[in-house]
């Protein structure tokens, strides 16, 4: 990286880092763009040169997520699969989000429905991200593609759901990180097997009577 895009990832995360005190000191809703700029020390232009919106603000790591998707698998190992190349990269995120600073994060999105959008928005865009990478890789058509990429994102929303839940209810530590976990090998397993397993499960539904 040169010292030009240095200089640039540097105030991106500064910005980032002041508009995220603001928000969890006072509510998304409540901060506007132009006091993200003043606490940064730059022009409200500026904020929106890195940042879209103010939503991209709090979501900043988006992209560095959206890189780690697409890497996880280009560059798995021979032999490995999609699922579990996956897999691997969220069971590695466990303990991040199972941390107590994890609940701020997680009370500012559930306190917020301009974030709870901008979220759907993102898994959008994960979707479609997946998608072009899985067709690439597998050679596969387009519409196959896309079914596998929403499932995929679906396993990856849930993830991130259940985090915000447990964090929520004051459950954190390693505790809460195998727990996570555990439900994150569950559904890798239904995606792997199906939903075949369910059916034999002992869960079977009692016919209906007549009458």
């Amino acid at each position: 990286m040169g010292l030009r895009e240095s200089k640039k990832l540097r105030m991106r995360e500064e910005i980032a880092d002041r508009a995220m005190k603001l928000f969890v000191a006072r509510g998304f809703d409540h901060v506007t763009v132009a006091e993200v700029a003043a606490a940064a020390g730059v022009s409200e232009k500026t904020v929106f040169n890195y940042f879209p919106t103010k939503e991209d603000l709090f979501f900043d790591e988006v992209p560095k997520r959206e890189a780690a998707l697409t890497e996880a698998i280009s560059g798995r190992e021979p032999g490995e699969s999609i699922l579990a190349a996956l897999q691997g990269l969220q069971m590695r995120d466990c303990a991040r989000i199972c941390s107590p600073g994890f609940a701020i994060f997680a009370r500012t999105i559930e306190d917020s429905p301009a974030l709870q959008a901008k979220e759907l928005e993102v898994m959008a865009r994960f979707v479609h991200v997946l998608s072009e990478v899985i067709k690439s890789e597998l050679r596969l058509d387009e519409r196959d593609a896309n079914i596998a990429a929403g499932l995929l994102v679906s396993v990856h929303r849930q993830f991130f759901r259940a985090a915000r839940k447990q964090a929520l209810a004051g459950k954190h530590g390693p505790a809460a990180a195998r727990r996570l976990g555990a439900d994150l090998e569950r559904a890798y397993q239904l995606l792997e097997h199906g939903l075949g397993p369910l059916e034999h499960s002992g869960q079977t539904r009692s016919p209906a009577t007549s009458g």
